[in-house]
C-alpha cells in the first residue's frame, strides 16, 4: 500500500503540537450544539466525518500530513484486521458515539460550560490519538523484525507527549498498545498469529514480557466477562455445562493466543520462584493468574483437551493433493506450544497456589477477577464517560486497571464510578464491578491449581475419567456389530454433528446448519473437523469436548465422511477411536 511508517510518526506529531485548537474545534464542531439542528439529528457518517477533519484540517497539519488522511485505518484493514459486515459490533473506541453519549447525558441533567465541555473534548481527542498509536503499534514490523524495537519507541516518546498534558493518561506504556490494537472482533483470526511470532522474533525479554503481561491481563477479563454475559443472556449458570459449550465455541483463538502470552510469563515465573531475593514473583504471578482464571478447565484440568479445543482449522491444518491431512507450519507451532505450556503450568501450579492466596479477592479492596465489561475498548470508554462527572482517580491507567497491587482504593473507587454510569432505559449495565463473581472465578481457579499441582505431568488432573470419541464412518451400520465392540455407557453425541443436508441430518439425527454459517463458524475454530462431502456440509461440533467428554463419558458419532476423519485424526488424534466399517 506504499504505507509510511515515518510520515505517520510525524502526522501524530502535528496533531499533538496541535492539540489545543484540534480539542476547541472538536468543543465547537461537535459538543458546544445545545438547541442546535446538528445536536442528535446527524448523519453518523456526517458525524464521523466532522470529528475527523478537527484533526485533519489543524493549522498545525501540512498540506502532505492531510494527504496521509484515511491511511493508517486502511493499512489496518489490509492487515486482515477487518470488522467485516459486524462493524459495528466491533468493540472499538467510537469517539462520535462518545460524543452523542455526553449530549444524551447533559440533555437529561445539565448542559455544562465551555470548561465542562473542554474536558470532555480533551477525554475525545486523548482516545482518538490512542487508537491511531495503537495502529501504528502492529505497523512497526512492516520493514522486518529489527526495526521494531526503535519503532515502539517512537510510538513510546509520542503516548509520552500525549500524557503530558495535564489530562488523565489512559495508557502509559507503548507495549500494552500492541495488544489493545487487537482488541476488536475481526472477520479473519490469521493476523493475529502473525503478529504473535512477530512479537516473539522481536524486542528484548524485558519487553516482550511486558506484551504478555498485557495480553494475558487483557484475554483473562474479556474471557471472564464473556462467561457473565452468555450466563446473562441464557438465564443458566456460569458454570452450567451449555454455558461453558457456548463460550468453548469461540474462544478457539482467544485461549490459543493466552497460551503463547502464558509460557514466556511462566518460564520467568519459574525462575523467579528460584530468587528468594527477588521481587519479580508475585508481579509475575498476578497477570498469570489472571489469564488462568478465564477457563481453569482446559488451562489447569483438562489438558488433554486443551489442544483439541483450541485447534483452528484454517490456520493449523492444510490438505494435500492426495486428500491426506496435517499440520501446517503454524500448527506444528501449537502443538510445540501445548507441549511447552503443560510441562510449565504442571512445574509451577503449586507455586502459583500459594500465591493465589496473596491475590485472593477476598482479602484484598481491589481485584481484576471483579471486572465485568466487554472488550478492552470499553475500559477506555468507561474513563471517557467518567469525565461527565468528577472521577476521583483520574490519574489510573488501563495497565493500573489490570493490576492486582497498588492503588488499591483508588482502582476500587474508579470501578464504583464506572458502575454508576448512566445507561439508556431497559439496557443492562455496561460495567460491572462485583466481588461475588470475583470469588467464584477465584475458587474455580483454585481448584484447578490444586488438581494440577496434585497431578502435575498428567494430562487430565480432573476427578472423571479419559475418555474417547468413537467415530463411525459414513456408510457404516453400527447396529450391525457384535457386543462388546463400543463400550459400556457409551453416549451418543449425534446432535453435535452438523450438516447442512436438511434430508441427512433428519435421517441421522444430526443438526441442520445454514449453508451461510458455515465459512464464519469454520473461520472462527467451532468445528473438530468440518468438510464438504456429497453436496453438503458436515461438521464435528467442538460443543461435544465440554458436555460429554469433559465429564467423562466416551462419545459416539456417526455418518462421518472420510474427509471429516482424516481432520480428526490431526485435531483430536489423543482423542479419536475409528471403528472399522
Amino acid at each position: 500500500m506504499g504505507f509510511s511508517f515515518s510520515d505517520h510518526i510525524g502526522l501524530l506529531g502535528q496533531f499533538l503540537a496541535g492539540r489545543q485548537q484540534i480539542v476547541n474545534d472538536i468543543d465547537r464542531r461537535l459538543l458546544n450544539v445545545r438547541g442546535k439542528a446538528t445536536a442528535h439529528g446527524t448523519d453518523r457518517g456526517v458525524g464521523d466525518d466532522i470529528f475527523v477533519n478537527c484533526f485533519f484540517e489543524s493549522p498545525a497539519v501540512s498540506p502532505e500530513g492531510s494527504r496521509l488522511k484515511g491511511q493508517l485505518a486502511a493499512a489496518h484493514l489490509a492487515a486482515g484486521f477487518d470488522p467485516g459486515p459486524a462493524a459495528d459490533d466491533s468493540r472499538q473506541v467510537d469517539p462520535v458515539g462518545l460524543a452523542r453519549y455526553a449530549q444524551h447525558f447533559w440533555d437529561r441533567h445539565r448542559w455544562p460550560g465551555r470548561n465542562g465541555r473542554i474536558t470532555f473534548a480533551q477525554s475525545l481527542y486523548t482516545v482518538c490519538i490512542l487508537r491511531q498509536l495503537a495502529h501504528l503499534s502492529v505497523r512497526i514490523w512492516d520493514e522486518g523484525n529489527d526495526m521494531a524495537p526503535q519503532r515502539l519507541q517512537q510510538v513510546q516518546r509520542l503516548l509520552d507527549l500525549l500524557n503530558t498534558a495535564g489530562a488523565a493518561p489512559l495508557v502509559r506504556d507503548a507495549r500494552w498498545l500492541i495488544q489493545i490494537a487487537q482488541g476488536p472482533l475481526t472477520t479473519h483470526l490469521k493476523p493475529y498469529f502473525v503478529n504473535a511470532d512477530r512479537v516473539a522474533g522481536s524486542f528484548t525479554d524485558r519487553d516482550r514480557r511486558e506484551i504478555h503481561k498485557a495480553g494475558a491481563a487483557l484475554a483473562g477479563g474479556h474471557l471472564r466477562s464473556q462467561l457473565r454475559h452468555r450466563s446473562w443472556q441464557t438465564g443458566w449458570a456460569y458454570d452450567d455445562r451449555r454455558v461453558l459449550a457456548l463460550t468453548h465455541l469461540s474462544n478457539s483463538m482467544d485461549v490459543a493466543l493466552l497460551i503463547r502470552d502464558l509460557i514466556p510469563l511462566l518460564e520467568a515465573y519459574a525462575a523467579a520462584c528460584l530468587d528468594p531475593d527477588g521481587n519479580e514473583r508475585l508481579d509475575l504471578a498476578d497477570p498469570i493468574l489472571q489469564g488462568l482464571s478465564a477457563d481453569p478447565e482446559l488451562l489447569l484440568t483438562r489438558l488433554d483437551l486443551l489442544g483439541p479445543a483450541t485447534m483452528i482449522e484454517d490456520l493449523f491444518c492444510a490438505r494435500g493433493d492426495n486428500g491426506d491431512v496435517r499440520c501446517t507450519p503454524a500448527g506444528q507451532m501449537h502443538r510445540e506450544c501445548l507441549g511447552k505450556y503443560a510441562a510449565l503450568i504442571g512445574q509451577t501450579a503449586a507455586s502459583l497456589k500459594q500465591d493465589a492466596l496473596s491475590l485472593d479477592p477476598a482479602h484484598a479492596v481491589y481485584s481484576p477477577l471483579a471486572l465485568v465489561y466487554g472488550f478492552c475498548a470499553d475500559i477506555l470508554s468507561n474513563s471517557v464517560l467518567n469525565t461527565l462527572h468528577a472521577p476521583s482517580s483520574a490519574d489510573l491507567s488501563v495497565e493500573d486497571t489490570f493490576s492486582s497491587l497498588g492503588q488499591l482504593e483508588q482502582k476500587r473507587a474508579q470501578a464504583k464510578e464506572w458502575q454508576c454510569l448512566p445507561k439508556a432505559d431497559g439496557e443492562r449495565d455496561a460495567f460491572e464491578y462485583s466481588t461475588e463473581w470475583a470469588a467464584a472465578m477465584c475458587a474455580r481457579m483454585m481448584r484447578g491449581l490444586e488438581a494440577r499441582a496434585a497431578r502435575p505431568t498428567q494430562p487430565n488432573a480432573s476427578a472423571f475419567p479419559t475418555s474417547r470419541l468413537y467415530v463411525v464412518p459414513r456408510g457404516a451400520n453400527v447396529d450391525s456389530w457384535p457386543a462388546g465392540v463400543l463400550p459400556a455407557g457409551i453416549v451418543s453425541a449425534q446432535e453435535h454433528c452438523l450438516t447442512s443436508d436438511v434430508a441427512r441430518a433428519r435421517g441421522t439425527a444430526a443438526t441442520a446448519l445454514s449453508r451461510s454459517r458455515w465459512p464464519t463458524d469454520r473461520a472462527e475454530g467451532r468445528f473438530l473437523a468440518s468438510v464438504e462431502a456429497d453436496g453438503a456440509w458436515f461438521g464435528v461440533s467442538k460443543a461435544l469436548l465440554t458436555i460429554c467428554t469433559s465429564q467423562g463419558k466416551d462419545t459416539l458419532i456417526c455418518d462421518v465422511p472420510p474427509g471429516a476423519i482424516e481432520v480428526l485424526r490431526v485435531t483430536c488424534p489423543d482423542l479419536l477411536v475409528l471403528l472399522p466399517p
